[in-house]
């Protein structure tokens, strides 16, 4: 939000045109729209409907599988842990979905975020005396 004169802006080259751009479609605008895409998949399963909603979901679901595959091809991952993509799409992709709506609120209220203030104590005890 604080650099959105940057976005599509030739003075910042390749930040104006490539990385901002991917920062805002597939961080804010993809998934702002996935919860709307489950929660129309699941009206199409509840409205007899789910033969049609159900292909296009699977559909989805292997090329989303396709796509985890080719990256951890590239990353030389196990995978084997490629069974982790089913919390992922059940419980962290609605985490990510609650923050990315935190945020828009917040830039739409004007609100900036910070790092918060730490207070310091003085009472942290030396490791290498601690265990003596």
């Amino acid at each position: 939000w604080k650099n959105l004169d940057a976005l599509f802006n030739w003075k910042y080259k390749w930040l104006g045109w490539v990385a901002l751009p991917n920062i805002l479609i597939f961080q804010y605008i993809i998934p702002s729209v996935i919860p709307f895409a489950d929660f129309f998949m699941v009206v199409g399963l509840l409205t007899q409907n789910y033969a049609k909603i159900g292909f296009y979901y699977l559909l989805f679901m292997l090329v989303d599988v396709a796509v985890a595959i080719l990256a951890f091809s590239f990353e030389k991952e196990k995978k084997s842990k490629l069974v982790w993509l089913i919390p992922q799409r059940l419980i962290w992709r609605w985490l990510l979905w609650y923050v990315l709506f935190r945020t828009i609120r917040r830039a739409f209220k004007g609100e900036l975020q910070h790092w918060g203030v730490l207070k310091r104590t003085g009472n942290v005890k030396d490791m290498a005396t601690a265990g003596a």
